[in-house]
């Protein structure tokens, strides 16, 4: 993952960022201890019925069915006392999401700092990026939050950003044989 702070590699493996010295721990002695985890929709601020969150599980429970990585909403009243950018980072490592092989992305939606942010693992990075998952968010969730239609907001983000990662699986999953052998 980059660092919140200066965008260079920081993980629980390489804990102490070599730009600018942000340590993970920094924000451990902040919020001390994360949500526990509800499944792939974490809608801890309740703006969701039980009818949209069932939509965002079935949907993310499909892909990762499927393509074996974890998409996971957060939703949050507030990320205090630190900032949305830093808090999605913390909980993304803290959470443990997309496993070993670090497959997933996160979307964190803090309403008292009217922020959406998003985290993507490293073996996601080179199919969507974090510049290119905040590009989506600003473009396509952002517009319909301003409106107040949060389960739309989400449920754009989320659909665009399965789209890009489904595009990419499909069109890479190839059959051996159908690759051609050179042999």
């Amino acid at each position: 993952m980059k660092c919140p702070r200066c965008g260079l590699i920081v993980t629980d493996m390489i804990p102490e960022c070599n730009g600018c010295g942000f340590h993970i721990r920094q924000l451990d002695k902040k919020i001390k201890h994360p949500p526990k985890r509800r499944g792939f929709i974490n809608d801890f601020a309740n703006v969701l019925s039980d009818e949209e969150r069932k939509w965002f599980e079935d949907r993310l429970s499909e892909f990762y069915q499927k393509y074996g990585g974890e998409i996971v909403i957060v939703t949050l009243k507030s990320t205090k006392p630190i900032k949305p950018s830093e808090y999605v980072f913390w909980l993304f490592n803290r959470w443990d999401i997309g496993r070993e092989k670090n497959a997933g992305v996160m979307i964190l939606l803090a309403l008292s700092e009217r922020r959406i942010e998003s985290e993507v693992g490293y073996s996601y990075e080179h199919i969507i990026s974090d510049v290119e998952s905040g590009q989506v968010l600003d473009d396509h969730v952002v517009p319909l939050l301003k409106e107040g239609k949060i389960y739309d907001a989400l449920k754009n983000g989320v659909e665009k950003i399965l789209g890009i990662l489904e595009g990419y699986f499909v069109n890479n999953s190839k059959d051996e044989s159908e690759k051609g052998d050179y042999e």
